[in-house]
């Protein structure tokens, strides 16, 4: 397809992700009018409500942005000229797809390694963190005279770990903690690739088996809030919680009650209901929990990597020229 046969080029980059633009400016040389809404960098960056979101993608052909909007249903139908949705990151959970897909609108996403490999090493930094107190033995603690006192720090060596969700992120882990001296166990529902050192157990015993659980699943109608409070339930009270992957994947109700109660020993995450989150979320202030904004792939070279891609995305599906890395190829 030419692009000088497309009547509408105007496309929305509704939230950047690139920190040097490069690949927005690409989209422009290419002959494509673009409109550039919000930049995920900004320090008061907030997401769209679906009326925003209506109001500022209508009269595109095209959107490329995050998670910071959710094209549900009700949002598609209100962008008649919509036909592409340029997707940063691997997961779609954002997006309706069925429903774009039944209006002919085409959804890509970006699986890109250096995704990947951040978000591996950011898992077991909060492993780390919480094992050895990190949260407690900081310069302001010292700063007052403190010293080690009766805080004792665990270790990974030892210890079960237990990987829900053995995609590229979950084997990623597997891998980097291969030597340390742990136990690892796998859960998916999906069929497994064998991997040394890796035992395929049942969800429920490596709940009940884990000192550690990570989770790295991708959202599915079967998997919301999979860790409910019946799940800590079968917990251990020393296990904690590693979450990197989805809010989608934790009742965080529940995870707050279990943090609270003792029925874990804490929690590390990166993942939240509504990001940004309420800045008087109990979690802030819990001494068993560390978190961090949503931050495990926010890289400068993996935040490059996912614009480019998203970039060369809506570029192939607008265009035609090349090819996008579709996660609805009918539409």
């Amino acid at each position: 397809m030419s692009l000088r046969n497309i009547p509408n080029k105007r496309v929305f980059v509704f939230e950047s992700i690139d920190p040097t633009q490069e690949s927005v400016r690409w989209l422009v040389e290419q002959g494509l009018d673009v409109s550039v809404g919000r930049a995920m960098w900004a320090k008061d960056f907030k997401r769209y409500t679906e009326q925003e979101i209506i109001e500022a993608a209508k009269g595109f052909v095209g959107v490329m942005g995050a998670s910071g909007a959710h094209f549900t249903k009700t949002v598609l139908e209100q962008l008649p000229e919509l036909r592409f949705i340029s997707k940063f990151g691997i997961g779609v959970d954002s997006i309706d797809v069925p429903a774009a897909t039944e209006r002919g609108i085409k959804v890509s996403n970006t699986p890109v390694d250096t995704q990947v490999v951040p978000v591996c090493e950011h898992a077991i930094a909060l492993m780390l963190a919480l094992k050895k107190r990190l949260l407690d033995w900081t310069p302001a603690f010292m700063a007052a005279g403190g010293w080690r006192g009766d805080i004792f720090a665990g270790s990974l060596a030892g210890a079960t770990i237990g990987i829900v969700g053995f995609g590229r992120i979950g084997r990623g882990v597997a891998e980097r903690l291969a030597g340390w001296g742990a136990e690892i166990l796998a859960f998916d529902p999906m069929p497994m690739s064998p991997m040394p050192g890796v035992t395929q157990v049942t969800l429920e015993e490596l709940l009940r088996r884990s000192d550690i659980i990570t989770l790295h699943a991708a959202p599915s109608p079967s998997n919301h809030k999979m860790i409910d409070a019946s799940a800590f339930d079968l917990m251990k009270p020393n296990a904690l919680l590693i979450n990197t992957g989805r809010a989608w994947l934790v009742d965080y109700p529940a995870l707050r009650a279990a943090l609270q109660n003792g029925k874990i020993a804490g929690a590390g995450i990166d993942v939240f209901e509504t990001e940004p989150p309420d800045s008087a979320d109990v979690l802030f202030h819990l001494p068993n929990v560390v978190v961090t904004p949503h931050s495990a792939a926010w890289t400068t070279e993996g935040l490059k990597n996912m614009g480019w891609c998203g970039a060369r995305n809506l570029w192939a599906m607008v265009s035609g020229e090349g090819a996008a890395t579709l996660v609805n190829g009918n539409a």
